[in-house]
């Protein structure tokens, strides 16, 4: 019998490139290999032809083109993965109970935590697991009754049962191969600034030239040496910095080889409240410049253009310049940008058109935004929902501009919204997409601060907004070519490329064991990891702002070199003395320093598998049961502020993580707001209080030995922290020859315990137990305690270092 042939060897990453060849080549190839997996797999989803219960809820908008249907669809288990997701293209068929189904018709997808007001959702929680999906079917020709009405159940007998095939996005690989082909190649298309950099991004040696940023904005450096500036609120900001911040900005940006300016940093160090204050120093006066506006030279101020590579992050970055800006009594045009608009796909007609006009050439059309915004505006919707302190996306910083000179600049848009031309016609008239094209052209060229995601960086944007600075936050989470498309697309002053490459590694979905791309382990290496490798950042920020109580001392010591420092030391406020004595009550009264635990169930079973995935049933209910002790505590308070502490739970694997959601969901809605599950890989970013870290496995294995997850996972905590160890873990074999960091973070435990403990260590067979609870997902009232039997009998003691194991 033939064998198949053996699966070739992933290759090794390179971390100083030898040539820019060899770097061009790997991530070209690895790319394309990338989104090929991604084909082949959303293929094979389609093939299963899997169908989804759904009620077609209410005509949203009818045209002379076009009808649109909100759709509620069930996703139940399989759809969790399945069905299209927030951003992906897509078609929808209707089946029928005879079983042919309709045409397809193009959807998107709109996830919300609730359900429209006008529905009666008998089975609501059911649906809502796993987040409502609601989507948008467009083209149709299938009618139902409004169900705008009134209260409707949704039943079997009113559903109809929908199909999906899904495409693969190109946007994003794109992006990518497009900056490599701007920077590198036959194509090449950057300034001679723009290749330097490049070349100095993928060799890490010998720069071309240097930026000294307070030269070209020298109003930068003069403020540090005016005395009256202290009393301004930039001045005060200024002398909150700790001394990391202060030196990375007096001395950090006076000499960057090639404008590439790499900035790490450790949890809670405050990478982004850095980086908004030096585009506050930046903005706060206009640049030496004079540029042309309207006609005339006049100086200006710096734009700043923000990419995340992460949606959600993308508001909140935006969100805290505005409020920055309105704390400083500034007005700067902040818009918040996570998609773009579609290329433009002419008609014949308009193709005509536009080959004989003399204006400027559109590159995106920007029609069925305004439209929306428009049927918005009609409806009395635009702005609501967005407060003051709410940066406005692109679309609606275009219709508030568009409604502040639509007597003026815009008269003739305005004219043609009259008209309703748009409506009357089979094609949207040329005329009017030139006229919205402009509008949306002089919003982003008026802009002074944009958020955006790389995707939405690239391409038509990239002649329409030329900022003088670019930040790329959370570089590492980003992989190389990404982090190029800011460098290909723009060529300002600074390229400030901040994150923590110890706890984030680049996102690679076909990264694995069963991986078929050869390049996927050079892929998951950040530029910041090799730039660590080169010797070649300077300045790092190191002060934990977030940890109290000697908590960031774990992970300084294990992943930092032992040069995290915290930014709290001498600071014990009372929510850190309960805390401490809250985990005395565990240790039987022992003296608690160091707020963290290491808890083994004795005689736990073995976690449950679903699917691909665990959960230990032994460890939720003690956790849970923890849980509801801290959120009838008084005492547990905010580290920092007198509002109630919140609780993180954190797991590896997403039954687990399903599992605590679901525990939470039944808890009491004021319980709800104070605890939040999440899965490793999703927490980065993210803190509380106290932190439980279920390890769940009885073995360890080297998705639970990877040091990135382990960095992130142990350094959310505030006030306290608990991980939850299987303690057959540490008898396990590959816990003693292949887990390096979780062997570590035992034996500094047991080093602890063993140097603070002295004669009175307990092995950790030692015969105590802990009474099981039946605990129920409710919260009783009144004053909760742990009874006796909760109290651990073991004569542990928390130290510098880790803390000690309790038995249970």
């Amino acid at each position: 019998m033939a064998q198949s042939p053996a699966k070739p060897t992933a290759i090794p990453p390179i971390y100083t490139f030898p040539s820019i060849d060899e770097f061009a080549r790997r991530h070209k190839a690895g790319t394309e290999a990338e989104f090929a997996q991604d084909d082949k797999e959303t293929y094979a989803i389609n093939k299963e032809g899997l169908r989804y219960q759904a009620w077609v809820l209410a005509e949203q908008r009818r045209s002379i083109k076009k009808t649109t249907y909100l759709i509620l669809v069930d996703p139940g288990e399989e759809g969790k993965k399945k069905l299209p997701q927030q951003g992906e293209p897509a078609k929808m068929r209707i089946v029928f109970d005879e079983g042919y189904p309709t045409r397809g018709w193009e959807v998107h997808r709109v996830t919300t935590s609730s359900l429209p007001h006008f529905l009666e959702v008998p089975n609501y929680k059911r649906l809502n697991a796993p987040r409502t999906t609601i989507t948008v079917l467009s083209n149709s020709a299938y009618h139902t009754h409004d169900f705008r009405s009134g209260g409707i159940p949704l039943t079997a007998e009113n559903s109809v049962n929908v199909c999906f095939w899904r495409f693969t996005s190109e946007a994003t690989k794109d992006a990518e191969i497009g900056a490599l082909r701007l920077l590198y190649g036959p194509h090449q298309n950057a300034t001679e600034r723009q290749i330097h950099a490049f070349n100095w991004f993928v060799t890490l040696r010998q720069p071309e030239f240097g930026v000294d940023l307070h030269h070209y904005m020298p109003h930068m450096r003069q403020a540090l040496n005016d005395p009256e500036w202290s009393k301004t609120v930039l001045g005060r900001k200024f002398g909150m910095l700790n001394q990391q911040q202060q030196d990375v900005y007096r001395h950090g940006f006076r000499n960057i080889p090639c404008g590439i300016c790499i900035l790490p940093g450790g949890p809670g160090a405050g990478k982004t409240h850095f980086n908004l204050f030096t585009v506050a120093m930046a903005q706060s006066q206009p640049l030496p410049k004079t540029a042309k506006v309207d006609g005339r030279y006049q100086k200006t101020f710096a734009k700043v253009l923000f990419i995340v590579d992460m949606n959600n992050p993308v508001d909140d970055i935006a969100n805290r310049m505005l409020r920055l800006n309105h704390e400083l009594g500034v007005k700067k045009s902040v818009i918040r940008m996570k998609g773009w608009g579609t290329e433009v796909k002419f008609s014949d007609r308009l193709d005509g058109a536009q080959a004989g006009s003399s204006e400027e050439p559109m590159t995106v059309d920007f029609t069925n935004q305004f439209v929306r915004s428009f049927q918005q505006a009609m409806l009395g919707e635009v702005d609501s929902g967005r407060r003051s302190c709410e940066a406005p996306s692109l679309d609606e910083a275009a219709w508030e501009r568009f409604e502040s000179y639509r007597l003026t600049k815009y008269e003739e848009l305005a004219k043609c919204m009259e008209e309703e031309l748009f409506e009357c016609e089979e094609v949207i008239p040329l005329r009017f997409r030139r006229l919205v094209y402009s509008l949306y052209r002089d919003t982003l060229a008026a802009a002074d601060f944009i958020a955006t995601t790389p995707v939405a960086a690239s391409n038509h944007f990239r002649g329409m907004f030329r900022p003088d600075l670019v930040y790329f936050d959370e570089a590492p989470h980003a992989r190389e070519l990404c982090n190029l498309i800011a460098i290909a697309n723009f060529d300002p002053l600074v390229w400030v490329m901040s994150g923590d490459h110890r706890q984030t590694r680049p996102y690679v979905g076909s990264a694995g064991p069963t991986s078929e791309n050869l390049y996927a382990p050079q892929m998951s290496l950040s530029m910041m990891e090799r730039a660590e490798r080169a010797g070649v950042i300077q300045f790092e920020l190191l002060t934990n702002h977030r940890a109290f109580g000697g908590l960031h001392h774990l992970a300084s010591r294990l992943w930092y070199q032992g040069r995290m420092t915290s930014g709290n030391d001498g600071k014990s406020p009372e929510a850190l003395v309960f805390t401490r004595s809250y985990l005395e009550r565990l240790m039987n009264g022992r003296s608690c320093t160091v707020p963290r635990l290491l808890v083994h169930l004795k005689s736990c079973p073995k976690g449950q598998v679903d699917g691909t995935s665990s959960w230990n049933i032994e460890h939720f209910r003690w956790v849970m049961k923890r849980v509801k002790d801290l959120l009838m505590e008084p005492k547990f308070r905010h580290a920092e502020r007198g509002e109630p502490g919140t609780i993180l739970i954190i797991s590896p694997y997403k039954k687990a993580h399903s599992e605590y959601k679901e525990a939470i969901q039944a808890l009491p809605r004021w319980a709800q707001r104070r605890v939040e599950a999440r899965t490793v890989d999703v927490s980065q970013g993210h803190e509380a209080d106290f932190v439980f870290v279920d390890l769940v496995k009885e073995k360890s294995t080297d998705f639970l030995d990877d040091p990135n997850r382990l960095c992130v996972a142990l350094s959310r905590a505030r006030l306290g922290e608990v991980i939850m160890m299987h303690p057959s873990m540490p008898n396990s074999l590959t816990f003693k020859h292949r887990s390096q960091n979780l062997n570590r973070i035992y034996a500094l435990c047991k080093e602890a315990q063993q140097h603070d403990a002295k004669d009175d260590v307990y092995p950790d067979d030692a015969p105590f137990t802990i009474s099981r609870h039946n605990d129920s997902h409710g919260l009783e009232g009144g004053t909760s305690s742990l009874s006796s039997e909760d109290l651990a009998r073991y004569n542990g003691n928390t130290l510098d270092l880790l803390g000690s194991i309790l038995s249970g």
